[in-house]
């Protein structure tokens, strides 16, 4: 194929979030030439900048959990891990959390896991939750539903357990840490090329050779990355690949909302996360005196598939704003409600079974780091290592598909199966929520 190239470089990275930017700093200090574009203002300005930014472990994969534990350590020693920083740092809350689980919920697999690889838990019974945080209402509300519903305001007539992680936290800025791992991968030598469209995957046969842009420009590769968030089914079309993929991404309007912290539960007094699938919400306390509430895909709430992000308005909607504040209210009585929503909206790129692709597709040279499904920011230090490894086992010559690439996590001394995020994975089950 004869093609007029503009300028050329070992690998394109398609996404300036945080995703594409931990990919950029792994690649580029590994040896090879990186180039972002992203079609937005500034890098991590879009999903990534809405993150609650959670860092936990529970996961129904032994490679999802070995993900979460590895990088929790590499966000605890974040400036080594850059290898470069000039100016403000994102920073690392460590933060424990308690899952307040339904009905029936099956937590062998976490158990399993925790166990095996050394993940510090503790299994809460009734009177155990009620003495360790005297500020919830530890009565089982189940199944959740909306304030509307007229068995919302009902007194609970059963108790329930809880499952307690002392280990893991938050990040305070999720944009800055997308941003420091952007400078990190400029210091190295990557490009980024902000505002900037790509509108066509260039191919020569079943080879990617490198992507044209809205201006005309075309950009020559022999690598191209899809690491675009909500978008990234737009560029799986473009590069004809969506058709062979077992697993597709879609674009899912996610909310969080913030509110005051109450006396007894806030980031100084009581400081814990919440994953309550009882009541159908995730909570964390924050410094500045707030609480930040969302969502974790309950029955009661409907999800909302957006086609198009560009035409969603980042603006919280009353109906989730009552829905989700008034059922944390529930849980914390102390915590006051104001009278109209404080927060903000986006959009996660989310797959059947909410966990992510990372791996190669039916187009050579054409890859995928996608369908995070809101829950992988928490993974950001670590996913760049995954897609280098990754790349450079398929561009050798190795064979991913029939046997999947192990990517050895040096801090923790485990192993990643890259066969756990394949395109054609059977569906993971899990809690299948964001969860941060």
């Amino acid at each position: 194929m004869n093609m007029q190239s503009n300028s050329e470089t070992d690998v394109v990275i398609i996404g300036a979030g945080v995703v594409g930017a931990s990919i950029a700093l792994e690649l580029q200090r590994s040896g090879r030439t990186v180039l972002v574009v992203d079609k937005g203002e500034s890098v991590g300005g879009g999903s990534t900048s809405a993150s609650s930014a959670l860092i936990r472990f529970n996961y129904s994969t032994r490679s999802g959990v070995v993900a979460a534990w590895e990088s929790f350590h590499r966000w605890k020693a974040w400036e080594e891990h850059l290898g470069y920083v000039d100016g403000p740092v994102a920073q690392f809350h460590p933060l424990s959390m308690i899952l307040l689980e339904p009905p029936n919920f099956d937590r062998s697999s976490y158990l399993e896991h925790f166990n095996e690889l050394g993940i510090p838990f503790e299994e809460l019974g009734e009177n155990d939750l009620s003495e360790k945080y005297p500020m919830f209402n530890t009565g089982r509300f189940w199944p959740p539903c909306l304030p509307n519903d007229e068995h919302f305001f009902e007194d609970a007539e059963e108790k329930l357990g809880g499952f307690f992680v002392p280990s893991g936290g938050f990040i305070d800025d999720p944009q800055l840490a997308a941003q420091n791992l952007m400078d990190a991968a400029r210091h190295f030598g990557a490009k980024v090329s902000l505002r900037t469209s790509v509108v066509a995957i260039e191919k020569d046969q079943d080879k990617v050779v490198g992507v044209r842009l809205d201006n005309g420009e075309i950009i020559k590769s022999s690598i191209v990355i899809n690491a675009a968030g909500p978008w990234s089914s737009y560029i799986n079309d473009l590069a004809g690949v969506s058709e062979t993929m077992g697993m597709s991404t879609r674009g899912m309007r996610q909310e969080v909302h913030a509110l005051p912290a109450s006396e007894e539960f806030n980031f100084i007094d009581n400081p814990v996360m919440v994953g309550d699938l009882d009541l159908g919400f995730y909570t964390r306390p924050q410094p500045g005196g707030t609480l930040i509430v969302g969502g974790v895909e309950a029955d009661c709430d409907p999800a909302v598939w957006i086609d198009d992000p560009d035409s969603d308005s980042p603006t919280p909607s009353i109906e989730s704003w009552e829905s989700l504040v008034w059922r944390l209210a529930k849980r914390v009585p102390e915590v006051s409600v104001p009278n109209r929503p404080t927060g903000l909206a986006s959009h996660y790129d989310v797959t059947p079974d909410w966990t992510p692709i990372y791996d190669r597709t039916d187009l050579e040279g054409f890859y995928v780091a996608c369908g995070t499904s809101g829950n992988q920011f928490k993974n950001a230090p670590l996913i760049g290592h995954l897609m280098n490894e990754l790349i450079s086992a398929c561009e050798s010559g190795h064979d991913h598909d029939a046997d999947p690439v192990q990517v050895h996590c040096s801090l923790v001394n485990e192993t990643v199966d890259l066969g756990t995020f394949s395109r054609n994975r059977k569906p993971v089950a899990g809690t299948g929520t964001v969860l941060g």
